[in-house]
């Protein structure tokens, strides 16, 4: 990789250090996680497998009520809506996200997966 393309990625990096995704889960719409994975294309299934996977131990799916001591938080940020407004972001930061992570707090992906493996994840972030 020349020194344009590591500036690229530094500067993306940067802009995830300064700029990070929201933190606080947004509820989805009502119905809207059963129509949305009811009708999975082939991609989008293949990203659902590999998001089970990699990605699910630190983005669980699920309610988190922060004050029931009794309830086990998630580690990294909710993912739902994160292709939809208000919390909508750049298809091509979310994949340099997953590629090289987040220093001390998202492990990168670029050796564990390959690019068209990152395309079905995002394919099936759209989905959540």
């Amino acid at each position: 990789m020349g020194f344009r393309g590591r500036g690229f990625y530094s500067s993306l990096v940067l802009w995830a250090v300064l700029f990070p995704l929201t933190l606080v889960p947004l509820a989805p719409a009502a119905g809207a996680q059963s129509s949305s994975s009811a009708a999975l294309s082939e991609q989008q299934t293949k990203g659902k497998t590999l998001f089970n996977q990699n990605c699910r131990l630190c983005h669980e799916l699920r309610p988190v009520k922060a004050k029931d001591p009794t309830v086990e938080e998630n580690v990294g940020p909710d993912l739902a809506g994160l292709f939809r407004p208000p919390r909508s972001r750049p298809e091509a930061a979310v994949r340099v996200f997953v590629q090289v992570g987040v220093p001390n707090k998202m492990p990168g992906f670029r050796y564990g997966l390959q690019p068209d493996e990152i395309d079905a994840i995002i394919e099936y972030l759209k989905t959540l």
